[in-house]
């Protein structure tokens, strides 16, 4: 099945999960606890001191081990040893969450379309609601829980945020499932 058939099921599956996921996201829900902040007082002296270093944005290892060499120098084996130890990652000033929101929006339509892709490969037209369901709610659960997980690994996610992401992505590969199912032709 041509993908271009099933431009309605891809649109909006990636709109609904993208508004979801808004929700879902926002800082009130289960995600407030996916970032700790720090004591007011040391939060002004740490931007303090990134204004005053000129520090610029983007993304930093702590210690920089990204070398053959460094890793293994004394003060890096040190640093390792004795910590703090991790990444930051500093976004350009003023942060602008609509342009944040319009790129997840364009993850969330290829995501679907790649699925739209797959299902178009693996499923007849027409099919049943639940066999469209069934391969198109896997192939979105697998899509949205488990790709970040190395991520999330390697940069020190906390196990509570991993799993709540997982739900996430299980909630949203259902809605790519159901609506895939709901608007498959006939």
């Amino acid at each position: 099945m041509d993908v271009a058939s099933l431009w309605l099921p891809i649109l909006l599956s990636a709109v609904v999960v993208w508004f979801v996921s808004t929700i879902l996201g926002s800082p009130t829900l289960h995600h407030k606890s996916d970032f700790i902040g720090l004591p007011p007082a040391d939060e002004d002296a740490l931007t303090d001191a990134f204004r005053k270093l000129a520090i610029k944005p983007g993304n930093y290892l702590i210690p920089d081990f990204r070398s053959r060499a460094a890793m293994e120098s004394e003060k890096v084996k040190q640093a390792l040893e004795q910590g703090p130890v991790g990444h930051l990652s500093l976004w350009r000033a003023p942060i602008t969450l609509g342009d944040k929101m319009i790129a997840t929006l364009v993850v969330h339509i290829i995501v679907s379309a790649l699925i739209a892709y797959l299902a178009g490969v693996a499923l007849p037209t027409p099919a049943p609601f639940a066999k469209v369901f069934q391969v198109v709610a896997t192939a979105g659960i697998l899509a949205y829980s488990f790709a970040f997980i190395p991520n999330c690994i390697w940069h020190g996610s906390y196990t509570r945020t991993i799993v709540f992401r997982i739900v996430d992505g299980i909630v949203y590969g259902l809605i790519t499932g159901a609506i895939f199912a709901w608007r498959w032709p006939h």
